[in-house]
């Protein structure tokens, strides 16, 4: 008895899913279809505006690069004009720089060669400073 039972039951159970709810299989069906198509038309959408900001983001930066060189050409143009060059003489002039910043590339260069010698900062004196080309002068052979 137990066995007849069994799959009438679970006929029961599954008989309104099958049937729609007292609907039509085909309205059932083009609800489905209906909801799929807004529901992935809505996705499109949404990743249509997120690419348009993305690429929104390129046309920010090139406004701020023009802004700072409009900036920068003003102050160029508000700048004194510069006196003129003293006469040549044997002595080689020297560049006008800012104390404070050499003083802060002396103390990390003293520092990184104290770290790579494992030695104490304070033993080691910069002289002098020199720029050298781009070229990566570090490799060892």
């Amino acid at each position: 008895m137990k066995k007849k039972i069994l799959p009438l039951l679970s006929l029961g159970v599954f008989a309104p899913v099958l049937a729609g709810c007292g609907e039509d299989l085909g309205a059932t069906l083009a609800d489905a279809g209906q909801n799929t198509i807004v529901g992935m038309g809505v996705v499109f959408a949404i990743l249509i505006l997120i690419s348009l900001v993305i690429s929104a983001f390129r046309l920010i930066g090139n406004a701020q690069e023009a802004a700072a060189k409009r900036k920068e050409a003003k102050n160029r143009k508000d700048a004194p004009a510069p006196a003129a060059a003293p006469a040549e003489s044997g002595e080689p002039e020297e560049e006008e720089t800012d104390e404070t910043d050499d003083l802060e590339l002396v103390a990390v260069i003293a520092a990184a060669i104290a770290a790579s010698e494992n030695t104490d900062p304070s033993g080691i004196v910069v002289r002098s400073i020199r720029k050298v080309s781009s070229a990566n002068h570090w490799k060892r052979g």
